[in-house]
């Protein structure tokens, strides 16, 4: 299971140019709103009131020029807590100003949040809406950076609502004109 894994990751990643006309590779940190969560595991109580700050990383590839898409994929190795993990997988409607060189947008989309693990941080399957901006650099060629912030939605956490909000820094590589 895990090299079928690995297959699809460098599959995708390499499939990236045929139709997507920009990756960009990124690293960010997201910070989780207030939410309580509790869970019984073995009979303790274990209740999580404060999520904390964790680390994120993926790849988004888009096309199109003012009006286009983009696809999302990322990975968290602590969601909420240090003992769940989640991965991201967002397509979202893309606005932004075709200029040459500094290319600012906004995006909203939705897709699935799936996490795993151990205790309350455990949400499983959730869907989430997400909306943000940023900017597009790229002075010369095809290679360029990207800063960008988002607020995600995610439904149905123990009936409560749990907002992130998102920064990232990546690497933009261009493939289209």
């Amino acid at each position: 299971m895990k090299n079928l894994g690995r297959f699809l990751i460098v599959f995708v990643l390499l499939s990236v140019p045929a139709f997507a006309q920009d990756l960009t590779l990124f690293g960010g940190v997201q910070f989780p709103g207030k939410v309580t969560l509790s869970s019984t595991t073995s009979g303790v109580n274990q209740i999580i009131s404060d999520p904390i700050n964790v680390g994120v990383f993926g790849a988004r590839f888009g096309s199109g020029k003012a009006w286009g898409h983009e696809e999302s994929f990322a990975y968290t190795p602590n969601f909420l807590s240090s003992s769940s993990k989640s991965i991201l997988l967002h397509s979202n409607l893309m606005l932004q100003i075709p200029a040459p060189v500094i290319k600012p947008y906004a995006t909203a989309g939705m897709g699935p949040i799936l996490s795993w693990g151990s205790g309350p941080s455990d949400i499983g399957s959730k869907f989430a809406v997400n909306y943000g901006g940023g900017v597009k650099i790229k002075p010369a060629g095809p290679v360029g950076v990207r800063f960008d912030g988002r607020n995600y939605t995610v439904f149905g956490v123990q009936n409560q609502k749990l907002n992130m909000f998102e920064v990232s820094v990546g690497v933009v590589l261009g493939f289209g004109k």
